[in-house]
Formats: C-alpha cells, sequence, structure tokens
C-alpha cells in the first residue's frame, strides 16, 4: 500500500477547504489598486490573497534612490477599517512579510511607500522571509533586468494560525510566487509551507513546482500570463 505523506495530505486538505469556500470566499475579497501593485485582500483574513504586479528595471534601476527608507508599515488609506494592523504583528515567530518588494519601488517615493501598506504584507517565519523569499525578489529583479519585464503573482492559501492583539490576521498555510516572462511565454513558480522548520541548507530549487501545482492549490488559472480566479476581476495589469 502506498504511504501517503503528511505534507500531501496537508496540501489535499488545503485545496479541498479552497474549493468549498471560493463562493463566500469571493464576497469577502477586495481588490486594491496602487501605483505598482494590485492587492485582493481579504477583509476577514486581515491578509492579501493575491498580489500581482509588473516588474521592469526603470521601477528599482535608477541613478537616485527615491523611496524614503524611513517609513513604516501602515495601513492602506483605500481599506483603512482592516488594514490598520501596526499592533498585530507583535509575535515573534512572524515577520511582516512584504508580497512586493519595497526596494522593486526605489525610483518613485509614492509607490515605495504604498508598497509598505498592508495590502502587500502577509505574516511569514521570519527565516523564511529573510531567506528564500527575499532570494526571490532578487530572482524576479534579475530576471526584470534580463528580459526587460516580468509579471509576478504572490499568493497565500490556507489557515494555519491567528495572530493579533486586535485582529484576527491569518498565518496562511502555504505561500507561493509564480515570476511570468512575457516575451518567452515562461512560469518560474514556487511554493512555500508556511508553517515548516527552517533548514539553513534548504534552497529556491526544493520548493520549484509547475504551474499546475500552483493552479491545484491556490483554485487559479494562467493562460499566457494572464491569471484567472473567482475574486479576480480582469484589469491590464489584474
Amino acid at each position: 500500500m502506498q504511504k501517503i505523506g503528511f505534507t500531501s495530505i496537508s496540501k489535499l486538505l488545503t485545496v479541498l477547504l479552497v474549493a468549498l469556500s471560493f463562493n463566500s470566499f469571493g464576497q469577502d475579497i477586495v481588490k486594491v489598486r496602487n501605483l505598482n501593485y494590485t492587492s485582493y485582500f481579504s477583509k476577514s483574513q486581515h491578509i492579501p490573497v493575491l498580489v500581482v504586479y509588473s516588474l521592469t528595471p526603470d521601477m528599482f534601476n535608477c541613478s537616485k534612490l527615491k523611496g524614503d527608507h524611513n517609513i513604516r508599515l501602515a495601513e492602506d488609506p483605500q481599506l483603512p477599517e482592516v488594514t490598520n494592523l501596526v499592533g498585530d504583528y507583535g509575535n515573534a515567530l512572524f515577520d511582516q512579510a512584504h508580497m512586493m518588494a519595497p526596494n522593486e519601488n526605489n525610483c518613485d517615493k509614492d509607490a515605495y511607500k504604498e508598497s509598505y501598506f498592508f495590502t502587500n504584507i502577509m505574516p511569514m517565519p521570519a527565516n523564511l522571509y529573510k531567506s528564500l523569499w527575499e532570494k526571490l525578489h532578487e530572482k524576479e529583479m534579475l530576471k526584470a533586468k534580463k528580459y526587460k519585464k516580468v509579471k509576478v503573482f504572490a499568493g497565500t492559501v490556507g489557515r494555519n494560525w491567528v495572530i493579533g492583539a486586535a485582529h484576527n490576521v491569518i498565518v496562511p498555510e502555504w505561500c507561493w510566487k509564480v515570476i511570468y516572462i512575457p516575451s518567452t511565454d515562461e512560469y518560474l513558480c514556487y511554493q512555500f509551507h508556511n508553517i515548516e522548520p527552517f533548514n539553513a541548507k534548504d534552497n529556491l530549487a526544493n520548493h520549484k513546482v509547475d504551474i499546475n501545482t500552483i493552479e491545484s492549490l491556490a483554485g487559479v488559472r494562467f493562460v499566457n500570463g494572464v491569471i484567472s480566479a473567482s475574486y479576480v476581476t480582469a484589469t491590464p495589469n489584474n
């Protein structure tokens, strides 16, 4: 008899829960468009389910950095009632992880400021954020320099923990990222179990998956670099 590992069972349960909850889930998600990213933010979970952005070298590769590096995390003025979460990230186990990195917005001070809105933030184990997730940010910037433009999709799936003194901020069980290269029609896909113990020898290659894996996990579909889901409304940059 074939044995099924804990991680496989966990993924299966997550996918089933996502499928069962999509109808009500879509009503809970608000689309927020900022200068350089679009966030699909869950009002009940207080995290983005999906963040979409295009990345070109002129957004970060400028002679003079325009971002104010004293900026702190803040509520999104387009959704202030559910993104006033400054006091909810005191749990030492989890860091405030940017879906789109601030330094990808260095050439526009307003876009840099917006990258610190909670519509761009999720709770992530500090070691994962400071290692592999930041390496992904570096990778997508390198790809943008090489190919002139990439599209990036970063998402969360499931529920593992709850943090927050004032609000129930959900710690998702899974986080994922897809880097799409339009000029080659190539998808670079990565998936992370958001609760696994940190391994200093871990690397991005261990988390690389195919696009079908991301589609099954997150309940989304990709066609020609455009994502579709029950809660996604079509715009040029999603």
